[in-house]
């Protein structure tokens, strides 16, 4: 993607393809906004209620960690202090910029952008009880106890992709497969 079209997606409402259908979505930045808000609930005694909020950390931390990267980054680029971070988003996606600027706003709006998308919308994964991964030889990590292999094979809850697209990945060490030649240990381990 372009850094233009990655600025777009972070700020303005757009559209994009869901279940096969197309249709306009919210930005990326109001999703996360709205995720930080949370939720209301109302409780209390008697005749009289109260109403809290209740607000998403993990929310709150991405949007602090995105604020403050986008901003450090105009102010560096521009040499001057950063207006809100919508503005400076939109700024750095219409402007010109020297191909090392360039090179970096896009690696930042496209991390910004992977991570909200994997904060909102989570992909549904298989988890490989037992099985060792290949690179680390663990089946379990951490003091949990926690499956280390996770194989991405669905399309949505009801799909699953080819077998020519899945991935596992490795939580324990953190390794990568893809691709049928890649895993044909995996093949081995499930059958």
């Amino acid at each position: 993607m372009t850094l233009r079209s990655l600025a777009q997606e972070l700020t303005e409402p757009h559209l994009k393809s869901i279940g096969g259908r197309i249709g306009k979505v919210p930005s990326l930045l109001s999703e996360l906004r709205a995720a930080v808000a949370g939720s209301t609930d109302t409780g209390g005694s008697g005749s009289t209620s109260k109403q809290r909020v209740l607000v998403n950390a993990g929310a709150l931390d991405l949007l602090n960690e995105i604020t403050e990267t986008v901003r450090t980054g105009y102010a560096d680029r521009y040499g001057q202090n950063a207006p809100t971070l919508d503005t400076c988003i939109d700024a750095i996606g219409k402007s010109e910029h020297p191909a090392d600027w360039e090179s970096w706003f896009t690696e930042k709006f496209n991390w910004a952008k992977t991570e909200i998308e994997t904060m909102l919308r989570p992909k549904k994964m298989r988890r490989l009880d037992g099985i060792e991964c290949p690179s680390c030889t663990q089946k379990v990590f951490g003091a949990e106890r926690e499956t280390c292999l996770y194989l991405d094979c669905w399309i949505d809850d009801d799909t699953a992709k080819h077998i020519t697209e899945w991935e596992v990945e490795c939580r324990g060490c953190g390794t990568r497969w893809a691709g049928v030649k890649e895993m044909k240990w995996l093949i081995v381990a499930l059958s």
